[in-house]
């Protein structure tokens, strides 16, 4: 058996037999292996099996779901039941690059014996974004965030596979994903995060390796942002901030209008983002570090 590092690993799977066999192998593929991955089966059509080989290593459990409740959801539960203090998330569809885990785990274990308040750190990393066709297209490290007001602008950092996070700290501050909402979870959950005066730094490295997907839709979008600029205007009266989320909630519905080749939504909701905070680029995220790779 490897050395292990205290860290539960939690992989949210909606189908995707093949590409979460990937994802796991991914974790037992490095040079340390994490106390235990979890899967977390949300009540995928088929239920999801672990190979043999998988289970054999002690560290590998899937629980299912009975009721499918979102990748939100499935994450909350991952947090509820994980057996360690420090959670990692994976997309079932995206996988960890070989040989990153054990630096990965070092720059945090250096970093918290630094921090005046341990667990109230978020460790992210750079990623490899690969398109659906297995096209390696890009590099990408995102910027740090210690303000409301960065963690506001965006998601930028994808949470979903390129976060560890001490899930205590989290649950106790600013409590799991909201499970009514199916799109730009990731993004309400940051909010109330940043709200709780959590950070998020960023280990100059590529760690993972994320499929990118258009499986947006306006309608679904634009009722997320109605939601989610409904509990921030309950959550802060700090004017700023709500305009920095119109940006980007407009900013989100606009890139759901353009891939579907709505233009003229896209005109007048790419406007709105510029005038809730008016700015020199389209995009109002923090941003990253980008080498193209094609």
């Amino acid at each position: 058996m490897k050395a292990q590092i205290p860290l539960t690993f939690v992989i949210p799977s909606y189908g995707r037999q093949q590409k979460l066999e990937r994802a796991i192998n991914s974790v037992l593929e490095q040079d340390v292996w994490p106390v235990e991955i979890l899967v977390v089966d949300d009540a995928s059509p088929e239920p999801l099996v672990l190979p043999e080989d998988t289970t054999s290593t002690g560290i590998v459990r899937i629980v299912r779901l009975d009721k499918n409740g979102g990748a939100g959801n499935a994450r909350n539960v991952g947090l509820e039941i994980a057996k360690t203090e420090w959670v990692s998330f994976l997309d079932s569809d995206d996988w960890l690059l070989p040989g990153t885990m054990e630096a990965r785990w070092a720059y945090l274990d250096d970093s918290e014996k630094h921090c005046p308040v341990p667990g109230r750190t978020i460790y992210g990393c750079g990623w490899l974004d690969v398109l659906p066709s297995g096209v390696l297209w890009q590099e990408r490290v995102p910027l740090p965030a210690s303000t409301p007001e960065e963690f506001f602008r965006g998601c930028w950092f994808a949470p979903g596979s390129c976060i560890i996070l001490n899930r205590a700290e989290i649950m106790n501050s600013a409590g799991g994903s909201d499970v009514r909402l199916r799109r730009l979870e990731d993004y309400e959950w940051f909010v109330r995060i940043a709200l709780a005066n959590f950070e998020l730094k960023i280990q100059d490295m590529i760690g993972v390796a994320v499929e990118r997907g258009n499986n947006t839709n306006l309608d679904v979008v634009t009722n997320a942002s109605a939601y989610i600029s409904q509990k921030i205007a309950s959550l802060t009266t700090d004017k700023s901030l709500r305009k920095t989320a119109d940006a980007y909630l407009f900013y989100e519905r606009a890139a759901s209008a353009w891939r579907e080749r709505r233009l003229a939504s896209f005109l007048m909701l790419i406007t709105a983002s510029l005038l809730s905070r008016p700015r020199l680029k389209l995009s109002p995220l923090p941003g990253w570090r980008v080498r193209r790779l094609r």
